[in-house]
């Protein structure tokens, strides 16, 4: 964390009562009207005495603001709970120390949070006041900041001076989405038994079911006399078939279309893929799939496995922030045992596209490791990009290995 700023700010009320103030005794010494010159008078004494009190309890809480920092407790929440800001000084945890204030001036502490696609949280509280300090998270995202603000300034808003109070440089709150009323019905899992189909053998009088070896078995259970008629490794009855893989993938393409969305509208979409990726997730999460979850622009996050902390799978579906279409955002490589579900917004083209970056590199892998598992592509509809949802619908359904489709809101 960088070291505290002081900033002193002049603001433009204190800027307009100057001018009146010239204004008034120029025109009063001019004209040699008494009134005029009073009026200004009285206008400077307010401002003398907001100024130089300002200044006078900043410098007095000069050495508190370098010491003090603000966190946010809890740091995981869900959009649209409360968390708290908690003021605190030094090393310490424990409440501050009496602040002292002046008649007219005013101290008070602002939390300035960010996301990357230009959601803010501004929240002010008086640190003199004993904590909690609540403030509510209205939206989803990732929060970050530069720093936050320790501020002395007067009541009639002539002048502000700002210590800035060094942040942490990752993630300052999480605000995780909500999960859709309705998951949307999943197809693209890995569930499949991608071995030769079983077949028996009979030896002598007895018949014998045998299947194919997968690593993990006993080899104990190898049918040797087999493998040396025919070269395959078959396992014997009496060792059940494992469980096929049941792992699944489910990417937020983060980009939209500048001609289509606007930025405000671009926020809310990823919001609903968002909510609609994290039903869709608890869903498999719950049928005893191993689910994770990845976003254009970030890494791959461990969600959910085999339905285990729900927290921490709608904590990472917090991260994904609206991009405009660019050829330098990309979506995390997928591994190869797993089914993928791509949710994305339309797009009138498909050029300098993270998502078709991902799915050429991603059939090609596929065709050449003789990969027939389909990727699984909503695009969301319900708002005013709806023909541009269709378009994309019908032209990525003639991709091979892709299955769009619409969902809606």
């Amino acid at each position: 964390m960088k070291a505290s700023r002081a900033v002193f700010l002049p603001r433009p009320m204190g800027i307009f009562i100057l001018s009146v103030i010239i204004f008034a005794f120029t025109a009063g010494a001019l004209r040699q009207e008494w009134a005029l010159i009073l009026t200004g008078a009285v206008f400077l004494a307010l401002w003398v005495y907001c100024l130089i009190l300002t200044l006078l309890l900043a410098l007095i809480h000069r050495r508190r603001a370098r010491r003090s920092f603000i966190r946010v407790s809890p740091r995981e929440i869900a959009a649209g709970d409360q968390t708290e800001a908690v003021y605190s000084e030094g090393e310490t945890t424990a409440p501050a120390k009496k602040i002292i204030q002046l008649p007219g001036i005013l101290i008070r502490c602002r939390l300035l949070l960010a996301t990357k696609d230009g959601r803010r949280i501004q929240y002010d509280f008086n640190a003199a006041v004993p904590s909690p300090h609540f403030f509510t998270a209205e939206k989803r995202g990732a929060y970050f900041s530069a720093y936050d603000e320790f501020a002395v300034f007067d009541i009639l808003g002539f002048f502000r001076f700002a210590f800035r109070l060094p942040a942490e440089s990752n993630a300052r709150l999480l605000a995780s989405p909500r999960a859709a009323d309705e998951p949307p019905a999943v197809n693209a899992r890995a569930g499949e038994s991608m071995l030769k189909p079983e077949f028996s053998l009979q030896r002598t009088d007895n018949f014998i079911d045998h299947r194919p070896y997968v690593p993990g078995d006993d080899p104990r259970r190898i049918n040797w006399k087999l493998f040396s008629h025919g070269g395959g490794l078959f396992v014997r009855e009496g060792e059940h078939e494992p469980p096929p893989q049941s792992n699944l993938i489910i990417l937020i393409d983060t980009e939209y279309d500048p001609l289509l969305y606007s930025k405000s509208a671009a926020r809310q979409g990823i919001d609903m893929l968002c909510e609609t990726a994290l039903a869709a997730a608890l869903a498999c999460a719950e049928s005893g799939m191993e689910v994770l979850t990845g976003y254009s622009g970030g890494a791959r996050q461990t969600g959910a496995i085999c339905g285990g902390n729900a927290a921490e799978l709608a904590a990472s579906l917090a991260w994904p922030a609206a991009l405009p279409l660019s050829a330098s955002a990309e979506l995390p490589a997928a591994p190869d045992n797993c089914g993928i579900l791509i949710l994305a917004l339309p797009r009138s083209r498909a050029e300098s596209s993270s998502l078709d970056r991902f799915l050429n590199s991603t059939a090609h892998r596929r065709s050449r490791e003789n990969n027939a598992r389909m990727i699984e592509l909503l695009f969301l509809y319900g708002n005013a990009a709806d023909a541009a949802a269709e378009v994309c619908v019908t032209l990525y359904n003639q991709r091979p290995g892709v299955r769009a489709r619409l969902f809606g809101v």
